[in-house]
């Protein structure tokens, strides 16, 4: 279904992509642990979604990692400033020019990545999974996919430019079929699972935690079906914030199992 013709009061947070919540200008050059406690802000981007940062009705500020980083703030002793930002091939780039200090979403840790940035110490362990809506869900007009043979034939919506576009291009590569993709532009993960539970999309494909934790809202989604194995996930910094590294896998290692069930 294109784009245009979905209805924009089922995913009344899609203009969260483009959300700043920036006070500051930032600088040119990547910051180190001492530089950032002299300023006395942490500059940290972060998508929009429940396992990110996240607005609720009464203007709320929570998601699970946004949590996180307040508490680490506090530790540290400074204060956070956010910036949301969708495109993560984006939030890399602005982190090596040191827009940022800290990028805080689930990044699937890979060689090419590690070119890049450093990795934190594992957030946790996840998975990419097929969202669609269950056998007995209403106005289930498209296949059941029990498995990822059952992939070709059938149109997998995606953000636009999202990592998990290039696992479905290798896994086409591996059934020896074709999987058609569609990117959309503009919306997240979140946006496009609503979409499917709503019935106007069929089929999209994300981490399983975010997957599950949107699953708590709608009883009609499923996401039973892998696509890949479970993979390390971690935050990023610049390569050269040594100290700041350091002291953010300290953090990790003692406090994550509180927020991820990593057992």
């Amino acid at each position: 279904m294109s784009i245009s013709k979905l209805s924009i009061k089922h995913v009344s947070l899609a203009v969260a992509a483009t959300l700043s919540l920036l006070a500051n200008g930032c600088n040119s050059e990547p910051r180190d642990l001492a530089e950032i406690k002299e300023d006395g802000v942490l500059r940290v981007a972060m998508n929009y979604n429940p396992l990110g940062y996240y607005r609720q009705g009464d203007d709320t500020i929570t998601g699970l990692q946004h949590d996180m980083v307040q508490a680490l703030a506090k530790e540290l002793g400074v204060e956070v400033s956010v910036v949301v930002n969708a495109d993560l091939d984006g939030s890399i780039e602005d982190l090596e020019n040191g827009e940022y200090d800290l990028l805080a979403r689930l990044i699937p840790v890979t060689k090419e990545l590690k070119e890049k940035v450093q990795f934190t110490n594992p957030i946790c362990l996840d998975r990419q999974v097929l969202v669609q809506r269950k056998k007995n869900a209403l106005n289930q007009d498209k296949p059941y996919i029990k498995s990822q043979l059952e992939l070709p034939g059938h149109c997998i919506s995606m953000p636009k430019n999202s990592p998990y576009i290039s696992r479905l291009r290798n896994l086409a590569q591996e059934i020896g079929d074709t999987i058609q993709i569609e990117e959309i532009a503009n919306y997240q993960s979140e946006q496009l699972i609503i979409l499917v539970a709503k019935g106007d999309l069929d089929y999209t494909v994300c981490n399983y935690n975010l997957a599950k934790k949107i699953g708590e809202q709608y009883d009609q989604l499923d996401y039973k079906t892998a696509i890949s194995f479970s993979q390390m996930q971690a935050w990023a910094v610049n390569k050269k914030s040594k100290a700041l590294l350091e002291e953010v896998n300290k953090w990790i290692d003692k406090n994550t199992d509180k927020y991820f069930n990593n057992k």
